[in-house]
């Protein structure tokens, strides 16, 4: 028999009790048997540790004082020694046979850095909700829309390791796959394998201006990476008025958002002329309001 190549998956976990169980056994149930399993806990103060602690024989724990999801993610990363690595949030549960899939299809899909599956969305007790149909892999059309096409259930190739950067709160995973997106090409596993729970106080509900300002910020450093193609500079104007738009999108202050609307107008304003910017705005708040 040919040996399974080994995945590493990787979970930080904050005040996750409620969920952290179930997405335990997601993982530790999958039909796949060459598995090392991290699992961080973030300094939780509600009862994770508890619960983890009676998986001590299962998986690797780790505990630590409150660091925050970046740094636990690049404490997790570095510890990875498989082939391939899942980073799984702690309260999305994997779906029967995702790592097996996923496994087979970077297998032959050698060049592939990143696959990443269609997925549903659950609420808070794990029902159903709607089933997502996650778009084909664009690079271009993720850059100039500032938009993330993988998402949850995703696998990568660990010789492409990356560290988040720590200076992001909130949108340190944008920055880390706009990153991962340079390095090589990403790819749609056609099959429903994942799960993405939509609950209350979780850091993508509601407005904030410290995210809006990092939606500025992420577009601005990638533009000063030194491996930016010719193809993707001839997109900069688009794509930093996209990261305007969305500021504005998060801001909770009326006048930022004004001022941001203005700016990114000012920076690309033929985005107006453009049929696919009404498409994108509408697809947007369609994929807003299936989560």
């Amino acid at each position: 028999m040919v040996k399974q190549p080994l995945v590493t998956v990787i979970t930080p976990t904050y005040n996750c009790a409620p969920f952290i169980e179930e997405t335990i056994e997601s993982v530790l149930s999958q039909d796949y048997e060459n598995i090392e399993y991290y699992v961080s806990d973030d300094g939780s103060i509600d009862n994770t540790w508890e619960l983890l602690s009676e998986y001590d024989d299962r998986l690797n724990l780790e505990r630590h004082l409150n660091i925050g999801e970046q740094r636990t993610f690049n404490r997790l990363v570095s510890k990875v020694k498989g082939k391939y690595f899942m980073f799984v949030n702690a309260d999305d549960p994997l779906l029967p046979g995702a790592i097996s899939a996923l496994v087979d299809f970077m297998e032959k899909h050698p060049d592939t850095v990143c696959a990443y599956p269609d997925w549903n969305s659950i609420n808070e007790d794990s029902l159903f909700r709607a089933y997502i149909k996650s778009r084909e892999y664009d690079f271009k059309y993720m850059v100039r829309h500032h938009t993330c096409l993988p998402s949850v259930g995703s696998i990568f190739r660990s010789r492409f390791i990356s560290y988040r950067d720590v200076s992001f709160k909130w949108l340190g995973d944008f920055d880390f796959w706009l990153r991962l997106g340079l390095a090589g090409n990403m790819a749609r596993v056609p099959i429903t394998l994942a799960t993405w729970r939509h609950r209350k106080g979780q850091a993508s509900e509601g407005k904030n201006d410290e995210r809006a300002v990092e939606h500025i910020r992420i577009m601005q450093k990638f533009y000063s990476l030194p491996d930016i193609t010719p193809e993707l500079l001839a997109l900069k104007r688009e794509a930093i008025c996209w990261s305007y738009l969305v500021a504005a999108g998060v801001s909770k202050n009326k006048w930022r958002l004004i001022n941001y609307i203005y700016r990114g107008l000012r920076s690309y304003p033929w985005v107006l002329f453009k049929l696919e910017f009404y498409d994108a705005v509408l697809k947007r708040i369609y994929y807003i309001l299936r989560r």
